[in-house]
C-alpha cells in the first residue's frame, strides 16, 4: 500500500479532455436526433411505412438516449475529476502550511 497519494500535474488538464468528448458525443447525438425525425417524416403511414417505423423506432430512440446518458456521464466525470484535482491541490496547500 502507499505511504503517500500523489497528484500527477497533469489530472486537471486530463479530466478536461472528458468535457470535449461529451461535446463531441452531444454532436453525435444531435445527428442521431435529426436523423430519426427525418426517418418519422419519410417512413409514411403506409404499410410498409408502419413495418419500417416497427423495427427502427425504437432502437433508434434507444440509441439517442444512449449518446444523451454516455454525454451526461462524461461531463460528470470531467467536473468530478477536475473537483478531486482541487482538491488534492487544497490539501497540498494545507499540508505545506502543517510542515
Amino acid at each position: 500500500m502507499a505511504s503517500r497519494l500523489r497528484k500527477d500535474e497533469s489530472l486537471k488538464a486530463a479530466f478536461a479532455n472528458f468535457d470535449d468528448v461529451a461535446t463531441l458525443v452531444g454532436k453525435i447525438n444531435k445527428e442521431i436526433t435529426d436523423i430519426n425525425e427525418k426517418n418519422v417524416k419519410a417512413g409514411g403511414g403506409d404499410e410498409i411505412g408502419k413495418q419500417y417505423h416497427a423495427k427502427i423506432d425504437k432502437p433508434t430512440a434507444d440509441l439517442t438516449g444512449l449518446t444523451s446518458q454516455i454525454r451526461d456521464k462524461l461531463k460528470a466525470m470531467s467536473a468530478h475529476g477536475q473537483g478531486t484535482a482541487d482538491l488534492f491541490d487544497a490539501t497540498d496547500e494545507h499540508n505545506a502550511g502543517l510542515v
